[in-house]
Protein backbone atom coordinates (compact mmCIF):
# COMPACT_ATOMS: atom_id res chain seq x y z
CA UNK A 1 0.00 0.00 0.00
CA UNK A 2 2.89 2.15 -1.06
CA UNK A 3 2.61 5.61 -2.72
CA UNK A 4 5.04 7.81 -5.26
CA UNK A 5 5.80 10.81 -3.15
CA UNK A 6 9.07 10.20 -2.29
CA UNK A 7 9.89 8.60 -6.32
CA UNK A 8 13.76 9.55 -5.58
CA UNK A 9 13.50 8.74 -2.13
CA UNK A 10 14.27 5.37 -1.14
CA UNK A 11 16.45 3.73 -3.57
CA UNK A 12 14.94 4.50 -7.38
CA UNK A 13 11.32 4.60 -6.92
CA UNK A 14 10.05 5.18 -3.73
CA UNK A 15 6.27 4.18 -3.72
CA UNK A 16 4.29 7.14 -1.97
CA UNK A 17 2.11 7.22 1.26
CA UNK A 18 3.52 10.68 2.23
CA UNK A 19 3.78 13.14 6.00
CA UNK A 20 4.53 16.83 5.90
CA UNK A 21 7.78 17.60 5.66
CA UNK A 22 9.13 20.75 8.05
CA UNK A 23 4.98 21.57 8.80
CA UNK A 24 3.68 21.80 12.36
CA UNK A 25 1.32 19.84 14.50
CA UNK A 26 -2.42 19.59 12.73
CA UNK A 27 -5.85 20.82 14.77
CA UNK A 28 -7.80 17.58 13.24
CA UNK A 29 -10.94 20.50 13.20
CA UNK A 30 -9.11 22.69 10.62
CA UNK A 31 -8.97 19.20 8.24
CA UNK A 32 -12.59 18.11 7.54
CA UNK A 33 -12.67 14.44 7.41
CA UNK A 34 -9.13 13.80 7.63
CA UNK A 35 -8.51 9.97 8.02
CA UNK A 36 -5.45 7.36 8.27
CA UNK A 37 -5.75 4.36 5.66
CA UNK A 38 -4.13 1.43 8.38
CA UNK A 39 -3.42 -2.34 7.66
CA UNK A 40 -3.63 -4.51 11.03
CA UNK A 41 -1.76 -7.72 12.30
CA UNK A 42 -2.71 -8.97 15.05
CA UNK A 43 -2.17 -5.74 17.71
CA UNK A 44 -0.56 -3.67 15.52
CA UNK A 45 -1.50 -1.16 13.46
CA UNK A 46 0.13 0.53 10.69
CA UNK A 47 -0.78 3.51 8.99
CA UNK A 48 -0.46 3.24 4.92
CA UNK A 49 -1.96 6.35 3.91
CA UNK A 50 -4.35 9.20 3.95
CA UNK A 51 -7.58 10.22 2.83
CA UNK A 52 -10.65 12.30 3.56
CA UNK A 53 -14.17 11.24 4.27
CA UNK A 54 -16.31 13.32 1.91
CA UNK A 55 -19.77 12.20 2.94
CA UNK A 56 -21.03 9.80 6.13
CA UNK A 57 -20.10 6.97 4.01
CA UNK A 58 -17.39 7.46 1.53
CA UNK A 59 -13.71 8.73 1.66
CA UNK A 60 -11.65 9.69 -1.07
CA UNK A 61 -7.77 8.41 -1.66
CA UNK A 62 -5.48 7.96 -4.19
CA UNK A 63 -5.49 4.70 -6.77
CA UNK A 64 -1.77 3.46 -5.73
CA UNK A 65 -2.60 3.33 -1.70
CA UNK A 66 -5.08 0.54 -2.45
CA UNK A 67 -3.25 -1.46 -4.61
CA UNK A 68 -3.02 -5.24 -2.84
CA UNK A 69 -6.41 -4.60 -1.00
CA UNK A 70 -8.91 -7.52 -1.82
CA UNK A 71 -12.77 -7.46 -0.32
CA UNK A 72 -12.96 -10.51 1.52
CA UNK A 73 -15.74 -12.99 1.44
CA UNK A 74 -16.86 -11.62 4.71
CA UNK A 75 -17.15 -8.35 3.15
CA UNK A 76 -14.21 -6.48 4.59
CA UNK A 77 -11.11 -5.59 3.27
CA UNK A 78 -7.70 -6.85 3.96
CA UNK A 79 -4.11 -5.90 2.51
CA UNK A 80 -2.19 -8.44 0.91
CA UNK A 81 1.74 -8.30 -0.21
CA UNK A 82 3.90 -10.28 -3.08
CA UNK A 83 5.96 -13.29 -1.35
CA UNK A 84 9.42 -13.40 -1.41
CA UNK A 85 9.56 -14.42 -4.82
CA UNK A 86 7.19 -12.49 -6.18
CA UNK A 87 4.67 -14.33 -7.58
CA UNK A 88 2.01 -14.96 -4.68
CA UNK A 89 -0.10 -13.10 -2.52
CA UNK A 90 0.14 -13.30 1.00
CA UNK A 91 -2.36 -11.93 3.57
CA UNK A 92 -1.11 -9.29 6.01
CA UNK A 93 -4.51 -8.14 7.67
CA UNK A 94 -7.87 -5.93 7.70
CA UNK A 95 -7.79 -3.12 6.40
CA UNK A 96 -9.36 -0.04 8.38
CA UNK A 97 -9.90 3.76 8.20
CA UNK A 98 -9.52 5.94 10.93
CA UNK A 99 -10.99 9.33 10.86
CA UNK A 100 -10.87 12.70 12.58
CA UNK A 101 -7.57 11.91 14.82
CA UNK A 102 -5.05 14.25 15.38
CA UNK A 103 -2.92 11.81 17.33
CA UNK A 104 -2.96 8.11 16.29
CA UNK A 105 -1.97 6.73 19.69
CA UNK A 106 -5.46 8.05 20.93
CA UNK A 107 -8.27 6.43 18.91
CA UNK A 108 -11.42 5.54 20.13
CA UNK A 109 -13.45 2.45 18.37
CA UNK A 110 -16.43 5.08 17.65
CA UNK A 111 -13.30 6.44 15.11
CA UNK A 112 -12.16 3.17 13.16
CA UNK A 113 -14.52 1.74 10.23
CA UNK A 114 -13.78 -1.17 8.44
CA UNK A 115 -13.55 -1.23 4.36
CA UNK A 116 -16.38 -2.74 2.50
CA UNK A 117 -15.88 -1.48 -0.84
CA UNK A 118 -13.27 -0.62 -3.47
CA UNK A 119 -13.89 2.05 -6.38
CA UNK A 120 -10.34 2.65 -8.43
CA UNK A 121 -10.66 4.81 -10.92
CA UNK A 122 -11.51 3.11 -13.87
CA UNK A 123 -8.47 4.61 -16.23
CA UNK A 124 -5.66 4.42 -13.13
CA UNK A 125 -2.79 2.26 -14.15
CA UNK A 126 -1.55 0.21 -11.39
CA UNK A 127 1.99 0.72 -10.40
CA UNK A 128 1.94 3.87 -11.90
CA UNK A 129 0.60 6.94 -10.56
CA UNK A 130 2.80 9.45 -12.36
CA UNK A 131 0.64 8.70 -15.26
CA UNK A 132 -2.47 9.99 -13.60
CA UNK A 133 -6.15 9.32 -12.90
CA UNK A 134 -4.45 8.11 -9.35
CA UNK A 135 -7.67 8.26 -7.46
CA UNK A 136 -9.81 5.25 -5.73
CA UNK A 137 -13.31 6.25 -3.52
CA UNK A 138 -13.83 3.63 -0.41
CA UNK A 139 -16.89 3.04 1.11
CA UNK A 140 -16.93 2.23 5.01
CA UNK A 141 -18.72 -0.01 7.51
CA UNK A 142 -21.10 1.99 9.44
CA UNK A 143 -21.48 5.68 9.23
CA UNK A 144 -19.24 8.41 10.01
CA UNK A 145 -21.47 11.13 11.53
CA UNK A 146 -18.30 14.49 12.06
CA UNK A 147 -17.03 16.81 9.56
CA UNK A 148 -16.86 16.08 5.54
CA UNK A 149 -14.50 17.46 3.22
CA UNK A 150 -16.08 20.45 0.77
CA UNK A 151 -14.96 19.04 -2.30
CA UNK A 152 -13.76 21.38 -5.72
CA UNK A 153 -16.36 20.91 -8.53
CA UNK A 154 -19.41 19.40 -6.40
CA UNK A 155 -21.87 21.23 -4.78
CA UNK A 156 -22.46 24.20 -7.65
CA UNK A 157 -18.38 25.58 -6.96
CA UNK A 158 -15.22 25.35 -8.15
CA UNK A 159 -12.36 27.08 -7.54
CA UNK A 160 -9.90 29.00 -10.32
CA UNK A 161 -6.29 29.38 -8.36
CA UNK A 162 -5.59 31.06 -11.31
CA UNK A 163 -7.71 34.36 -10.12
CA UNK A 164 -7.28 33.90 -6.90
CA UNK A 165 -5.01 36.18 -5.66
CA UNK A 166 -2.05 34.71 -3.44
CA UNK A 167 -4.27 31.80 -3.00
CA UNK A 168 -3.38 30.00 0.50
CA UNK A 169 -2.93 26.12 -0.18
CA UNK A 170 -2.02 23.10 2.58
CA UNK A 171 -1.28 19.80 2.54
CA UNK A 172 -2.07 17.53 5.78
CA UNK A 173 -1.24 14.14 6.51
CA UNK A 174 1.09 11.35 9.23
CA UNK A 175 3.75 11.03 6.75
CA UNK A 176 7.29 11.61 6.82
CA UNK A 177 8.94 14.35 8.15
CA UNK A 178 11.99 13.75 6.15
CA UNK A 179 13.23 11.91 3.09
CA UNK A 180 15.73 9.92 5.65
CA UNK A 181 13.25 10.24 8.78
CA UNK A 182 12.27 6.93 10.54
CA UNK A 183 8.71 5.69 11.31
CA UNK A 184 7.42 7.02 14.21
CA UNK A 185 5.69 4.10 17.12
CA UNK A 186 4.28 3.24 20.55
CA UNK A 187 2.19 1.61 22.44
CA UNK A 188 -1.75 2.99 22.78
CA UNK A 189 -3.73 2.99 25.71
CA UNK A 190 -5.30 0.04 24.42
CA UNK A 191 -2.40 -2.26 23.98
CA UNK A 192 -1.54 -1.80 20.73
CA UNK A 193 1.76 -1.15 19.43
CA UNK A 194 1.13 1.94 16.84
CA UNK A 195 3.56 2.63 13.89
CA UNK A 196 3.24 5.47 11.66
CA UNK A 197 5.74 8.12 9.64
CA UNK A 198 4.20 10.39 11.54
CA UNK A 199 2.10 9.76 14.55
CA UNK A 200 0.77 13.59 15.32
CA UNK A 201 -0.99 14.72 12.30
CA UNK A 202 0.93 17.00 10.43
CA UNK A 203 0.25 20.50 7.99
CA UNK A 204 2.05 22.83 6.13
CA UNK A 205 1.87 25.06 3.29
CA UNK A 206 2.70 24.76 -0.37
CA UNK A 207 1.81 27.53 -2.66
CA UNK A 208 0.56 26.54 -5.95
CA UNK A 209 3.13 26.31 -8.99
CA UNK A 210 2.56 27.50 -12.39
CA UNK A 211 2.10 24.11 -14.67
CA UNK A 212 4.61 25.26 -17.39
CA UNK A 213 6.95 25.68 -14.16
CA UNK A 214 6.12 22.59 -12.95
CA UNK A 215 6.30 20.91 -16.26
CA UNK A 216 9.58 21.94 -17.13
CA UNK A 217 10.82 21.03 -13.38
CA UNK A 218 9.53 17.54 -13.60
CA UNK A 219 11.56 16.92 -17.11
CA UNK A 220 14.62 18.58 -15.67
CA UNK A 221 14.46 16.25 -12.58
CA UNK A 222 13.86 13.12 -14.27
CA UNK A 223 16.85 13.30 -16.53
CA UNK A 224 18.92 15.06 -13.40
CA UNK A 225 18.25 11.84 -11.56
CA UNK A 226 18.43 9.51 -14.75
CA UNK A 227 15.13 8.75 -14.96
CA UNK A 228 14.63 9.08 -18.14
CA UNK A 229 14.06 5.33 -19.61
CA UNK A 230 11.57 4.47 -16.81
CA UNK A 231 9.53 7.58 -17.02
CA UNK A 232 9.80 8.56 -20.85
CA UNK A 233 6.46 10.54 -21.48
CA UNK A 234 5.95 11.48 -18.13
CA UNK A 235 4.67 14.73 -17.66
CA UNK A 236 2.16 17.03 -15.99
CA UNK A 237 -1.48 17.11 -16.85
CA UNK A 238 -2.88 21.05 -16.25
CA UNK A 239 -6.79 19.51 -16.94
CA UNK A 240 -6.48 16.82 -14.23
CA UNK A 241 -3.81 17.54 -11.78
CA UNK A 242 -2.16 20.57 -9.65
CA UNK A 243 1.22 21.33 -9.03
CA UNK A 244 2.34 22.57 -5.24
CA UNK A 245 5.41 23.60 -3.57
CA UNK A 246 8.43 25.37 -3.61
CA UNK A 247 10.71 23.47 -1.81
CA UNK A 248 11.42 22.90 2.03
CA UNK A 249 7.96 22.15 2.98
CA UNK A 250 6.69 19.39 1.16
CA UNK A 251 4.32 16.01 1.16
CA UNK A 252 6.40 12.91 1.52
CA UNK A 253 5.65 9.26 1.77
CA UNK A 254 2.82 8.43 4.03
CA UNK A 255 1.10 11.46 2.81
CA UNK A 256 -0.28 9.76 0.13
CA UNK A 257 -3.95 10.22 -0.44
CA UNK A 258 -4.39 12.54 1.82
CA UNK A 259 -5.91 16.11 0.60
CA UNK A 260 -4.24 19.31 -0.65
CA UNK A 261 -6.89 22.36 0.77
CA UNK A 262 -7.22 25.95 -0.44
CA UNK A 263 -8.13 28.36 2.72
CA UNK A 264 -10.23 31.64 1.84
CA UNK A 265 -9.77 32.65 5.71
CA UNK A 266 -14.04 33.50 6.05
CA UNK A 267 -15.14 30.11 5.30
CA UNK A 268 -14.40 26.20 5.54
CA UNK A 269 -11.34 25.37 3.64
CA UNK A 270 -12.20 23.10 0.29
CA UNK A 271 -10.23 20.51 -0.80
CA UNK A 272 -8.95 21.02 -3.64
CA UNK A 273 -6.46 18.23 -4.64
CA UNK A 274 -5.31 14.43 -3.48
CA UNK A 275 -1.65 13.87 -2.55
CA UNK A 276 -0.26 11.23 -5.82
CA UNK A 277 3.54 11.80 -6.60
CA UNK A 278 6.83 13.60 -6.40
CA UNK A 279 10.41 13.53 -7.05
CA UNK A 280 11.56 13.57 -3.76
CA UNK A 281 10.36 15.37 -0.96
CA UNK A 282 10.57 19.00 -0.40
CA UNK A 283 13.50 19.25 -2.63
CA UNK A 284 14.39 22.78 -4.63
CA UNK A 285 12.64 23.22 -7.80
CA UNK A 286 10.42 20.00 -7.22
CA UNK A 287 6.84 20.42 -6.32
CA UNK A 288 4.49 17.54 -5.49
CA UNK A 289 1.49 16.04 -7.84
CA UNK A 290 -1.72 15.83 -6.87
CA UNK A 291 -4.95 14.43 -8.24
CA UNK A 292 -7.15 17.63 -9.42
CA UNK A 293 -10.50 17.04 -7.94
CA UNK A 294 -12.59 19.27 -10.09
CA UNK A 295 -11.50 17.23 -12.80
CA UNK A 296 -12.98 13.48 -11.34
CA UNK A 297 -16.27 15.78 -9.93
CA UNK A 298 -18.56 13.94 -12.23
CA UNK A 299 -16.73 10.44 -11.48
CA UNK A 300 -16.45 11.05 -7.68
CA UNK A 301 -20.53 11.73 -7.73
CA UNK A 302 -21.57 8.87 -9.56
CA UNK A 303 -19.63 6.43 -7.30
CA UNK A 304 -19.95 8.08 -3.91
CA UNK A 305 -23.89 9.20 -4.44
CA UNK A 306 -24.75 11.40 -1.66
CA UNK A 307 -20.80 12.87 -1.40
CA UNK A 308 -20.67 16.66 -0.26
CA UNK A 309 -19.74 19.22 -2.19
CA UNK A 310 -19.37 22.73 -0.90
CA UNK A 311 -22.25 24.11 0.66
Amino acid sequence: MSGWKGLVSAGLLGLAAACVVAGHDADPEDWPGMASLQAVQGRSVYHECGATMISPEWALTAGHCVEGIEIESDGRAAQYFPDATGEKMQRFGPVVLVVGRGDLMEVPRSAVFPIQDIVVHPDYVPGAPEQGNDLALLHIEGTWTGPVARLDGLGGMEVDLSGTASPQTFVAGYGKMGEGARNQSGVSRGGRHVSAPSLILQEGMVPPVDMALCKQQVTDLIETYGMSDLLAGVSVDPDTQICAGVGGVDSCQGDSGGPLMLRTGDDTPVQIGVVSWGLGCARPDSPGIYMRISAYADWISAVADGAEGPI
